[in-house]
């Protein structure tokens, strides 16, 4: 049962989706309503199991709350996923099909693109309802924007780790070559960093390694890579028993969401030695541009908020390592802080 559920942390609401015509297997969780919606992404993939579907929903959703509060964004947080291989089972009538619950929904929630769904996927979404954001039509993708936060997460990471905020000559490995890690990369390069990178399409990490002066690496030894900086920017659950043992970097610093693959594995960086900035911080940016897409916030306060994620950064590592606590235990007492204020 879903109340029942480790990761059920007092959901709002929780729907299972089912539209046998189109395919269409989906849950939508919303965690926290706040302001006028509660805002997350469409992630698409084929979960080995519905227990892993919904265990996932339920952690993103919660994730989107405190990333949304974090960033100081007067919306809630919500999460919804498709079951399914993306490449085979997403036609437009099936998206078609989730934008008519969406619209159900009555603006409870608004979505945008996540892990196998894009800008030109919620185009067709938003033939069916008007709560979407990052559309091809509007905004555009919110890698460039999720990419820059990651990026000012990273130079905050430096500076409370290392000393200075400056990454010039620092090695960082970013685990993704997808549209945040490609971004990222062009960043970080130009920052003056000596990047990585690594990704199951070996050949998109190429890609980017020979855009940008990178070097491209297998994935099975990113995460335990000789640099100063791990950035991971894929799938979630990377961090476990058996990859933080590895890690040489001083530091993890991404925006993959549930990069932990369980909550105690904050402690277990922390007992390390390695300082993990938490993922609902780092990767705020897309969100932040979502809820400017939608017409909350201004372009200007958009900006604003995109590089305050150095300022949240640092305080949650700052505070984590003058306390000799988690991160994630910091960053989760300030969101709840900041949700009953």
């Amino acid at each position: 049962m879903v109340f029942d559920h480790v990761d059920f942390d007092d959901h709002e609401q929780v729907t299972f989706v089912n539209d046998v015509k189109v395919g269409l297997r989906a849950i939508v969780a919303i965690h926290r309503g706040r302001g006028t919606t509660a805002g997350g992404g469409v992630r698409f993939r084929p979960y080995p199991s519905d227990d892993e579907a919904l265990t996932d929903v339920l952690r993103l959703s919660r994730a989107m709350t405190y990333k949304m509060v974090l960033a100081r964004l007067p919306v809630g947080g919500a999460k919804s996923v498709i079951i399914g291989d993306p490449s085979r089972d997403k036609t437009p009538e099936l998206l078609a099909a989730f934008g008519r619950f969406v619209e159900s929904l009555d603006g409870r929630y608004t979505c945008g693109p996540d892990i196998g769904t894009d800008e030109h996927d919620m185009d067709i979404i938003a033939t069916e309802t008007d709560s979407v954001a990052g559309r091809a039509s509007r905004g555009g993708s919110t890698a460039p924007p999720t990419a820059i936060g990651a990026f000012h997460g990273l130079r905050a990471t430096a500076k409370a780790v290392f000393g200075s905020d400056d990454l010039a000559g620092r090695r960082i490995a970013i685990q993704g070559a997808g549209g945040v890690g490609s971004n990222l990369a062009q960043l970080l390069t130009e920052a003056g960093a000596e990047v990585i990178v690594a990704d199951v399409n070996g050949d998109a990490a190429r890609a980017v390694a020979d855009t940008w002066g990178a070097t491209a690496v297998d994935t099975d030894h990113i995460l335990s890579a000789d640099v100063d900086i791990v950035s991971p920017n894929a799938v979630g659950a990377v961090l476990d028993d058996n990859s933080i043992p590895t890690i040489r970097a001083k530091a993890v610093c991404g925006s993959a969401n549930n990069q932990l693959a369980r909550p105690e594995h904050a402690a277990m960086l922390a007992d390390l030695g390695i300082a993990w900035a938490p993922d609902y911080v780092v990767s705020s940016g897309g969100a932040i541009a979502g809820v400017c897409d939608v017409g909350i916030i201004t372009p200007a306060e958009r900006d604003r908020k995109l590089a305050a994620v150095y300022d949240t950064t640092l305080e949650v590592l700052e505070t984590a390592m003058a306390e000799g606590r988690s991160t994630d235990t910091v960053a989760g007492e300030l969101a709840r802080h900041l949700l009953v204020d």
